[in-house]
């Protein structure tokens, strides 16, 4: 109830992440734990006055940090919190605290650092700018699979430089890539850590989204169209500019649903925003 209060403007996102902050300790069941901490996430990211979303993120972490202190060794709370934490690390500790799991002289009593987890790291690492391309190249050499191409992919576009977002843009729009390796690069092209990295994209968007659905298979139109859709570039200025897209182009029924659909994310994080800003 409280998420969609949050949702709907009706609370505002930094008493919402305060309250489940405050009753975190009581969730068991692990999805609903799992579902609640990627709420919080989202909430702070897209619904919080973005100046407040780094101290959003640093009550999470802090939050998480005493939860991973907290749980079992070796439990799926503990992995949860871990994996929650990896997706809110921004601070320089707590950059610190990852790093020193990953290179193994500081791991939580019991953590099996698999290497699902290692990329998950890997991702929090390079999104922090702590880690480069020649710690992701190397991390590929230790897990040479399809999973790790992926992974792989996803943290190079990660990386928080206009250079490494302009490559892997190219590399997007250049219709190349399979259809997973396609997702993982949109993945790390648009990470929420670094909206202003992301604000050029926005009008390339709409310059190449018409031709994308023309052209390529159903399916991977598809995830350009979603995936690739300036959500976090929330302003007014991006609503705009999807309704005279689609005022200018008239696109397919499909199309003109996923646009309209990503607009109304917008107006609803301005909302949200707005509410939250009204709150301090």
């Amino acid at each position: 109830a409280a998420w969609d209060m949050t949702r709907d403007a009706e609370m505002a996102t930094r008493d919402y992440v305060r309250l489940v902050i405050s009753g975190i300790r009581s969730v068991t069941d692990l999805t609903v734990l799992q579902t609640v901490l990627r709420q919080a996430r989202q909430a702070v990211q897209q619904y919080a006055d973005p100046s407040w979303r780094a101290e959003g993120l640093a009550l999470l972490a802090t939050a998480l940090r005493e939860l991973i202190a907290e749980a079992a060794p070796g439990s799926d709370h503990q992995l949860a919190f871990v994996n929650a934490f990896c997706a809110v690390a921004t601070r320089p500790e707590d950059l610190e605290f990852l790093r020193g799991i990953l290179d193994g002289t500081q791991v939580p009593e019991g953590l099996a650092v698999d290497t699902d987890l290692r990329w998950t790291i890997m991702h929090a690492l390079v999104s922090g700018g702590v880690l480069g391309a020649a710690d992701i190249d190397a991390e590929l050499e230790r897990d040479p699979t399809a999973t790790g191409e992926r992974s792989a992919a996803t943290c190079r576009a990660a990386i928080p430089t206009a250079e490494a977002k302009a490559a892997a843009w190219a590399s997007i729009i250049g219709g190349e890539l399979s259809g997973a390796l396609l997702r993982s690069t949109i993945t790390g092209l648009m990470d929420p850590h670094h909206p202003e990295l992301l604000e050029p994209y926005a009008r390339a968007y709409f310059q190449e989204v018409g031709r994308i659905w023309k052209t390529w298979t159903a399916d991977t139109a598809q995830n350009f169209a979603i995936g690739c859709y300036p959500a976090l570039t929330i302003s007014a200025e991006t609503v705009a500019a999807t309704q005279e897209y689609i005022a200018t182009h008239q696109p397919v029924p499909a199309l003109r649903r996923l646009l309209l659909e990503g607009a109304d994310g917008i107006s609803r994080a301005l909302r949200n925003q707005a509410k939250d800003a009204a709150s301090r």
